[in-house]
């Protein structure tokens, strides 16, 4: 419903105006919605944008930066699903199962190898990345892993 058609009905509901194109109100109405109707559009998608199950655009891309995500997902819903994820992990994530939810936030599939003998903790991942989603993906979990391992990635298909 344009700006125009709400401004009609609301005067026509106080029973003092009868609204039609042909009338001077009519007219100006016109010109009060041709200046609101692209500001309420804008206010509309800043709306959709602020928040993740409704963004389509620059409000998730904002937050893929903000949580230092790349984005192997080509659709939506995969990035509002990693952004979700990404966004649900906490300080106290850092067990077998928190590690496993920081993987499953950077939508990606593979398993986690702790070698006690060098304190190395492994991330074996089994999805085809290239060199740079590779680089990537390293330098983006490096910061989530615990400061008390090294942090090594393996790549399978590579």
């Amino acid at each position: 419903m344009s700006e125009w058609d709400i401004m009609k009905q609301r005067l026509e509901e106080t029973g003092v105006y009868t609204v039609a194109d042909r009338h001077l109100i009519g007219a100006e109405l016109a010109a009060y919605a041709a200046g609101l109707d692209p500001l309420f559009d804008a206010l509309d998608e800043l709306k959709r944008e602020c928040f993740v199950v409704t963004a389509e655009g620059d409000g998730l891309t904002c937050r893929e930066n903000w949580v230092r995500r790349m984005n192997l997902q080509d659709t939506l819903a995969g990035r509002r699903e990693a952004l979700i994820k990404a966004l649900s992990v906490t300080a106290v994530d850092y067990t077998a199962e928190g590690m496993e939810k920081i993987r499953d936030s950077f939508q990606v599939h593979g398993s986690f190898w702790l070698d006690v003998s060098d304190l190395t903790l492994t991330f074996h991942c089994t999805d085809s990345l290239t060199v740079r989603q590779q680089a990537e993906l390293e330098a983006q979990m490096r910061p989530l892993m615990p400061v008390w391992c090294r942090f090594v990635l393996t790549i399978e298909n590579n």
